[in-house]
């Protein structure tokens, strides 16, 4: 009897879902990567942009460097979102998505995509990660 039975559980396992060793894997949930300083870059047009806590700092050729502070970022699990008053009184979003994105000038992937909305101009779109010689996180 105890045969039968072990022999009816191990069937019915074998009719569980199947894994493809060809699919892609999970990413992991990322939103407490977004807690940390994150650079975020584009081309056509140039830009830069540097996020280091609440402070924002846009920069393009040609162009005044744009500081702004956001209250803080609206986070989930694969995006981040920080709207942050101008000046002029007006407002800058900066949305960073969990999403790798390529550099087409240098062939470089970085782990986020990006993107900046500046009042009365086209989108800024590009690549974001960790600055540049930043430390890695200490493994626990």
């Amino acid at each position: 009897m105890r045969r039968s039975i072990l022999l009816a559980a191990l069937a019915l396992a074998a009719c569980g879902p199947q894994t493809n060793p060809d699919a892609p894997s999970v990413v992991a949930d990322t939103a407490a990567n977004f807690n940390q300083p994150i650079d975020a870059r584009g081309a056509d047009p140039s830009w830069g942009l540097k996020i280091r806590g609440l402070q924002l700092t846009l920069e393009r050729p040609g162009q005044p460097t744009v500081m702004a502070t956001a209250p803080g970022a609206t986070i989930d699990a694969h995006s981040a979102v920080w709207t942050a008053s101008l000046p002029n009184r007006q407002t800058m979003k900066v949305s960073v998505y969990a999403s790798p994105c390529t550099d087409p000038a240098t062939g470089t992937t970085y782990p986020f995509a990006a993107e900046v909305l500046l009042p009365d101009a086209a989108p800024l779109d590009g690549c974001a990660g960790k600055p540049a010689g930043a430390a890695a996180a200490p493994k626990s």
